[in-house]
């Protein structure tokens, strides 16, 4: 009998087939932690829908759903936050563009986790030190309390505001810098189909606002 899923992980795919084949295939390398892998399609093209198709009917994604629409990044992962299993714990935002190296990444990321955010990959300055969203691990319950990701800011800004309020709640979000030795990103593989989402053009100063000088801690490494 299969565990309950510990984990929630949600992929969003937007083409890019053969890295959304690599991510899939290798995220089954994961060892001791249960999770499940919800594949959440913005409108991609028939090749990706087709690797979609096979990899689940191989079991290698346990839910998927195929969106008529790109509904880019906040929307798209809040729609998969409604179909993750009930028990699990954490969600985990994973991009469709990378390749899991270690079998233990999702252990080790777990071990150093803290109730609230724990992410590989970090984003220097530019206005404020912040998270990275391709690796993005967030306690279920706090992602409900803040209801998901907000969809006024549809691409990389949800991630950064979510992690503003996990940190103004005093609690913990962890970037780590260097994680190559777990995880590659290759970053970008969908294209540009993004450009001129929503929430794109936010003030840098209210960005600080955001934060109220709560910083986040960074790792050199895991």
């Amino acid at each position: 009998m299969k565990k309950q899923p510990l984990v929630s992980i949600i992929m969003l795919t937007h083409n890019a087939p053969e890295y959304v084949k690599t991510s899939i295939t290798t995220l089954e390398k994961t060892t001791d932690i249960p999770y499940e892998l919800i594949t959440v399609d913005n409108k991609s093209e028939q090749k990706t829908r087709k690797v979609l198709l096979k990899s689940f009917a191989k079991g290698k994604i346990n839910k998927l759903l195929f969106l008529d629409e790109n509904t880019l990044f906040a929307k798209g992962n809040n729609a998969g936050e409604k179909i993750c299993h009930k028990d699990s714990k954490y969600i985990l935002l994973l991009n469709s563009d990378v390749e899991i190296i270690d079998q233990y990444w999702l252990k080790k990321m777990l071990n150093v986790h803290k109730r609230g955010i724990t992410s590989l990959g970090f984003v220097a300055g530019n206005p404020y030190d912040r998270a990275d969203g391709y690796c993005f691990l967030i306690d279920k319950d706090l992602y409900e309390k803040h209801h998901g990701l907000d969809e006024n800011f549809e691409w990389f800004w949800s991630i950064t505001l979510i992690q503003a309020k996990i940190l103004k709640e005093n609690l913990s979000v962890i970037a780590v810098k260097d994680h190559e030795k777990l995880l590659h990103h290759f970053g970008g593989a969908s294209g540009g189909d993004w450009q001129g989402a929503k929430g794109m053009d936010v003030d840098t100063k209210n960005v600080i606002k955001w934060f109220s000088n709560k910083q986040i801690k960074t790792l050199d490494t895991l």
